[in-house]
């Protein structure tokens, strides 16, 4: 793998960083000696200290995998999985809608491939260099969360995957089940280095990692396991990514959704007539009164998000309670919970003891509750027909001149991967 934003350790030194911009100081106007220095965002590595630089390092993984969770994972699964429409006018865009995605579709790429496995490089590149320092507990635990997070979104999004190998070497060929248990193992030292850490954010990681590792579980298909491993999370838990309204680097750092609905630079993310006719408080839109960049599509815009800066929930006490009732719940359990989110959403209560169809709608409440939130592509992965509006192969894509939907339920490895990696056979 290519990722080499903070390069191997080296006498105790790394060798250079490119310091990511979340890390940058606002400049005011009296600032002008930055604009003198020659090459400003790099750092001359003799004055780079790896330790003392820890927390500098965690944060930037961290960051890397908050700006492709919201501009590459969210909004290209929600085109995957019909959760959102594509209203743009590119073809390789289009091609996450229709489920037709080729390997060498540059924004596949760019956009989503490389901004998840660069996250997880730099989680695994910081758990390397700090690994065995003594007062590092906090740092180690951000980036094991952040590695471990990384390799869920990439287990659950695409057929199969690699990841950075020991000392930056390229990684292996790995099924999305061996993602997600290495992402399983991540959860685990997140947890073990945040329990020796103190204060809040320690804690936070801790929650957040029981979450994510009974997420990780579930889609691994060992339910019993999964239920345990959320088991203590509070039910008002809730662990949110924050994003800023830097207009200089609003790429990286803010809100990936907004960037692509009203207001935002790229107006295409068009929410669907399923979701617009749920008429529920959990979907909030508006009518825009006019169409979409593609020109096509009347522009329906989501307000779940509505700024540059708004959060966006990556693990909750919400979740536990999904994972627990689906993982083990008896059929009046998931009856009940199912009637309790039905009524968030001014919904009349069902009446079943048919785990068929007590799955069926407990999948239907998830893609309310957690709509743009990037659950939907495992969901539709472990549950299948079971998750409501998933266009069928064969069927008119919703812009007819452009083709129609196809057999795609995972996403490829892209091609440039392929053949930059000599493990994976390209």
């Amino acid at each position: 793998m290519s990722i080499k934003s903070i390069h191997r350790r080296a006498r105790g030194r790394i060798g250079a960083l490119v310091v990511a911009g979340a890390l940058l100081p606002s400049l005011t106007a009296c600032d002008l000696n930055f604009f003198e220095v020659k090459n400003p965002n790099v750092i001359d590595a003799a004055t780079v200290d790896p330790v003392a630089d820890g927390a500098i390092f965690s944060r930037s993984a961290f960051q890397t995998l908050a700006s492709a969770f919201s501009s590459g994972f969210i909004v290209y699964t929600a085109w995957f999985t019909n959760e959102a429409w594509v209203g743009d006018t590119f073809p390789t865009r289009n091609e996450f809608g229709r489920r037709l995605i080729d390997d060498r579709n540059g924004t596949h790429n760019g956009s989503v491939w490389s901004p998840i496995t660069q996250a997880i490089a730099q989680g695994e590149q910081v758990l390397e260099i700090l690994g065995g320092e003594p007062g590092q507990e906090l740092n180690l635990a951000r980036a094991a969360f952040t590695s471990a997070y990384g390799l869920v979104l990439e287990g659950e999004a695409f057929c199969e995957g690699t990841m950075r190998g020991p000392g930056g070497e390229p990684g292996p060929l790995m099924t999305s089940d061996q993602l997600l248990e290495t992402a399983v193992d991540r959860f685990s030292q997140a947890i073990q280095f945040g329990n020796g850490a103190s204060g809040t954010e320690a804690s936070n990681i801790v929650t957040a990692s029981q979450v994510g590792m009974g997420r990780a579980l579930l889609q691994l298909g060992r339910n019993t396991e999964a239920a345990a491993a959320v088991a203590g999370v509070p039910d008002a838990f809730e662990f949110n990514v924050a994003y800023v309204d830097d207009a200089g680097n609003r790429g990286r750092l803010g809100n990936g959704v907004y960037f692509y609905s009203a207001g935002g630079s790229r107006e295409s993310l068009v929410v669907p007539p399923h979701y617009r006719a749920m008429d529920d408080p959990r979907i909030t839109f508006i009518d825009t009164g006019r169409n979409a960049q593609d020109g096509v599509l009347r522009f329906f815009s989501q307000r779940k998000f509505d700024n540059w800066a708004a959060s966006i929930r990556l693990a909750s006490g919400l979740e536990a309670r999904y994972i627990e009732v689906e993982a083990t719940g008896t059929a009046a359990e998931l009856e009940a919970f199912v009637n309790a989110r039905r009524a968030v959403g001014g919904q009349a209560p069902i009446a079943s003891t048919d785990m068929t169809v007590l799955m069926g709608e407990l999948m239907a409440q998830r893609s309310r509750d957690f709509w743009l939130e990037g659950h939907r592509m495992g969901d539709w992965r472990r549950n299948g027909a079971l998750v409501p509006d998933i266009l069928q192969p064969g069927d008119n894509y919703y812009k007819p001149e452009v083709g129609t939907v196809s057999s795609q339920t995972c996403m490829p490895i892209p091609f440039a991967e392929r053949n930059a990696n000599p493990n994976l056979g390209g």
